[in-house]
C-alpha cells in the first residue's frame, strides 16, 4: 500500500489573489486556511487574463497597466509576505500563477518573462529564509493545476525554489 498524502497544508494560512477556485479547492483540501488578511505563510497569485492587442496597438497606459498587475503587484504582495515571515522567524511559499509567455502579447511576454527572471532571483535571494518563490505559467486552471499549486506550496517541495514551470494540464 502507499502513503496517502493528505492535509499536507494543515495549520498553514494562505491567500490567494486572483480568480482560482481549483487551487483554493486543493489548498482547502489539504487544510489550509484561506485568509483575506494578516499574517500568511502561502500566497498565491493568479494573473487576471489580459486583453490581447497587436504590439502596434498597445498604449503606453495599457503597457504599463500590464506591467503593473503582471510584475509590480505580485512583487509587492511576495515582498510583503517575505517581509512579515522574517519578522516571525518562519518561512513561507510564494506561487505565481499566469499564462505562458507568447500567448497574450507582447505586454504580457515582457511581464512574464521579468516575472521568470524574478522569480528565479527571489527564490536564491529568499532561500536561506525559508522562503520560496516559484511560477507556474499554463493556460488551463483545473484540478492537476490546483494540485501542482498546493504541492509546491507544501513542505514536500521544500526544495523547489526559483522554478519556472510551464504545465499544460487541461482537465476540465
Amino acid at each position: 500500500m502507499g502513503v496517502e498524502m493528505t492535509m499536507w497544508l494543515s495549520g498553514k494560512r494562505a491567500r490567494v489573489l486572483g480568480d482560482a477556485p481549483a487551487i483554493v479547492s486543493a489548498l482547502t483540501a489539504q487544510g489550509a486556511q484561506l485568509v483575506t488578511d494578516g499574517a500568511v505563510d502561502i500566497l498565491v497569485h493568479v494573473a487576471l487574463p489580459a486583453v490581447v492587442k497587436p504590439a502596434h496597438e498597445i498604449s503606453h497606459a495599457e503597457w504599463r497597466a500590464t506591467l503593473d498587475a503582471g510584475l509590480d503587484q505580485r512583487f509587492h504582495e511576495a515582498k510583503a509576505l517575505a517581509e512579515a515571515a522574517r519578522a516571525r522567524g518562519e518561512g513561507g511559499a510564494v506561487i505565481f500563477v499566469g499564462a505562458p509567455e507568447q500567448a497574450l502579447g507582447s505586454d504580457h511576454a515582457a511581464a512574464a518573462g521579468a516575472l521568470g527572471n524574478l522569480t528565479k532571483t527571489l527564490g536564491v535571494e529568499w532561500a536561506r529564509d525559508g522562503i520560496r518563490v516559484n511560477t507556474v505559467l499554463t493556460r488551463s486552471d483545473g484540478t492537476a493545476l490546483g494540485n501542482l499549486v498546493a504541492y509546491l506550496a507544501s513542505d514536500y517541495a521544500a526544495y523547489v525554489t526559483g522554478a519556472v514551470m510551464g504545465v499544460d494540464c487541461d482537465d476540465q
